[in-house]
């Protein structure tokens, strides 16, 4: 990328974030970080043991400070946690450094990708699908307000999804 930049990926859980992000990082030689996965290496836990014994307040502040040490690194492709943008600050920090992509689902689609995946805490719960469609309503100004871009993902493949935000860059001379 000219700008020497990072491509941050946004959006609901379940949307394709790190499947999306691996693939697109390969494709345009850059590094690829998820910043769940980076939080769990930090605490030696699962986030849905986490959540279970601190609560989703003292995840949000465990993940800002998460945030605040990758943006330090530039050439990556990030894909964050779902709940990310509830914080202005993570947006910040991500905006200073990199171009946000924000991966948009529908809920049946979210629905259909973790229906049998019981490691997200909040939606460990009797009725997943409308559980979903409330955090979704709960968010969608958020993740419709601060990215570059919007990728609607439902039907298209990984690889597409990659294109699409390869010639989003491409366009904006950013690669």
């Amino acid at each position: 990328m000219k700008n020497n930049t990072n491509i941050v990926l946004i959006g609901f859980m379940g949307c394709g974030k790190s499947s999306v992000g691996i693939d697109l990082a390969k494709r345009i030689s850059y590094s690829f970080v998820d910043s769940d996965l980076e939080i769990e290496k930090e605490i030696g836990m699962s986030i849905s043991e986490y959540f279970k014994k601190y609560g989703e307040e003292q995840f949000r502040i465990l993940e800002e400070k998460t945030i605040k040490r990758l943006v330090r690194t530039t050439r990556q492709v990030i894909a964050t946690g779902g709940g990310i943008v509830k914080n202005p600050v993570n947006i910040n920090h991500l905006k200073k450094t990199g171009h946000i992509v924000y991966l948009k689902a529908s809920a049946k689609h979210i629905y259909n990708n973790i229906k049998n995946d019981s490691s997200r805490p909040l939606l460990n719960v009797e009725d997943k699908y409308n559980t979903i469609i409330a955090l979704l309503n709960e968010r969608k100004e958020l993740y419709e307000k601060h990215p570059d871009f919007i990728v609607e993902v439902d039907g298209k493949s990984i690889e597409e999804i990659s294109s699409l935000i390869i010639n989003y860059l491409e366009e904006g001379q950013l690669l």
